[in-house]
């Protein structure tokens, strides 16, 4: 399998560094490397710190920067940075602090006795209600204080948060109008024509001559 990197670095225990994954760049395949460039491609941008709850296996190429990962049991912290594949197990909870903005490609592994209907994606914890399950891929993102808010807490004191961001999976969620496009010249000649042809009477009959 080109997705799933040698797990060297997979800890025996049962604490929250057993459930990451980090292979360094020198040992991740050219398969691996291949196989992310058709994964969803990430970016920190003014993200700082965040915490995060992966229900989910997740696979990482980190393509650019750098960020810290705190494990949320209290586990030595973890520091991930360009070139290093990674595999979030399910379960794994932590808190990212970004140290350098950072680009990288992911994708998310559904098993085979997971039912897609039922499966939670990586979910973002909400800093007001610490609810993951209420703001799975969609939160609100306040830069100012860097916390995220799930769309639940948000409804409830919005007017508190006038600057927050809108973002579904990490970026930002804007709504776009759509555009009418006018039709072609000859589309809107034949369309004249029948329009025309509507408004138009029935032809009158010739009297005859008495």
């Amino acid at each position: 399998d080109p997705q799933q990197p040698i797990n060297r670095f997979k800890s025996p225990s049962s604490n929250m560094d057993s459930l990451i994954t980090v292979i360094p760049e020198s040992e991740v395949t050219a398969a691996y490397k291949k196989a992310a460039k058709e994964w969803t491609k990430w970016d920190s941008k003014n993200r700082k710190s965040f915490p995060y709850n992966y229900t989910a296996e997740e696979r990482v190429l980190v393509l650019e920067g750098s960020a810290t990962l705190t494990p949320s049991d209290g586990t030595d912290p973890v520091t991930i940075e360009a070139g290093n594949a990674v595999t979030f197990h399910k379960g794994f909870k932590c808190k990212w602090k970004i140290t350098k903005r950072m680009k990288k490609y992911y994708t998310v592994i559904i098993a085979a006795d997971d039912g897609e209907d039922d499966l939670d994606l990586p979910a973002i914890i909400c800093d007001i209600c610490s609810d993951a399950a209420g703001c799975v891929e969609e939160s609100y993102f306040v830069a100012k204080d860097e916390i995220d808010i799930c769309p639940k807490c948000y409804a409830k004191e919005k007017d508190k948060y006038p600057d927050a961001e809108h973002q579904k999976g990490g970026e930002a969620w804007v709504l776009v109008e759509p555009v009418s496009i006018p039709a072609p010249a000859s589309e809107k000649a034949a369309a004249g024509k029948k329009k025309k042809k509507a408004t138009t009477g029935p032809a009158k009959k010739k009297q005859k001559k008495k």
